[in-house]
């Protein structure tokens, strides 16, 4: 498959995208190009690693970029950490609540304020030791000690995400996309069901007003009537039939569209 963009040093998308998809066995690899969100001027290679509900997210470069099924064979036999993203977006946590230089913490829930201000500290002693760094530049290295702590503290926490959150987090999705789906089908069925109830509410007024003129006049003397009558076409599913209130309201209604005029709507 050809990469949509043939010159990353030249060519910088109007929006993030994904440009290649790989597959290896149960693993899928996503590549995805966007404008660097600092200044907008030169592209931004991301690779999603996707399995289940494990999801890793590495930046690239461009030389990666170009050679990128070495790339994805490397990192999939190697299996690497996205080190450098999990401390990225910590940090970005981290500045989001000391963004006024104090630690904001209006409307977060205390768990929450306690984790983040522990890895606050954490990561402002390890800073000034220069042993973030010395993370990162040693994140493949199984044999450096501070590293791989660090990288079993992640596995160890993707192995608890996975063992007690995967199926809910299926099952979630799963609702979400049958809601999705659905949503459109439920509310054709509520607006078919609307129609045919303002019929035959509009049909039952028209009975009663050829008897009773008065009750034009009237919407709630009309719509206890109408309810009194315990129509079939105005039973519920549950057995109950429609209430003098809902009676009431799509009386006004049709007369605001003319319908008891014989005006179309």
């Amino acid at each position: 498959m050809t990469c949509l963009i043939d010159n990353p040093e030249e060519k910088v998308p109007s929006e993030t995208r994904v440009v290649r998809t790989i597959k290896h066995g149960d693993t899928t690899y996503e590549l995805y190009v966007g404008a660097c969100g600092c200044c907008g001027t030169h592209p931004v290679f991301r690779l999603m690693r996707l399995c289940g509900a494990s999801l890793s997210i590495y930046e690239i470069s461009a030389d990666d970029y170009r050679n990128l099924d070495e790339y994805i064979a490397d990192l999939h036999e190697s299996f690497s950490i996205d080190v450098v993203t999990k401390l990225t977006q910590l940090r970005n946590t981290i500045e989001q609540f000391n963004s006024r230089g104090l630690f904001e913490t209006e409307g977060v829930h205390p768990f929450n304020v306690r984790l983040i201000d522990k890895a606050r500290l954490i990561a402002s002693r390890l800073s000034k030791q220069g042993k973030l760094q010395e993370i990162i530049d040693h994140a493949d290295d199984s044999q450096h000690d501070l590293a791989s702590a660090f990288i079993l503290g992640c596995i160890a926490t993707e192995n608890h995400w996975l063992t007690v959150h995967e199926d809910a987090v299926f099952e979630g999705y799963a609702h979400i996309e049958g809601r999705e789906s659905g949503r459109p089908l439920a509310l054709a069925a509520r607006i078919r069901q609307g129609k045919r109830t303002r019929r035959a509410v509009i049909d039952a007024a028209a009975k009663l007003y050829a008897q009773d003129p008065s009750l034009r006049r009237n919407d709630t003397r009309a719509a206890n009537r109408i309810v009194s009558l315990k129509l079939e076409s105005l039973r519920k599913k549950d057995g109950t039939y429609l209430g003098t209130d809902a009676v009431v309201k799509h009386l006004r209604a049709a007369r605001l569209d003319c319908d008891l005029t014989g005006k179309s709507q």
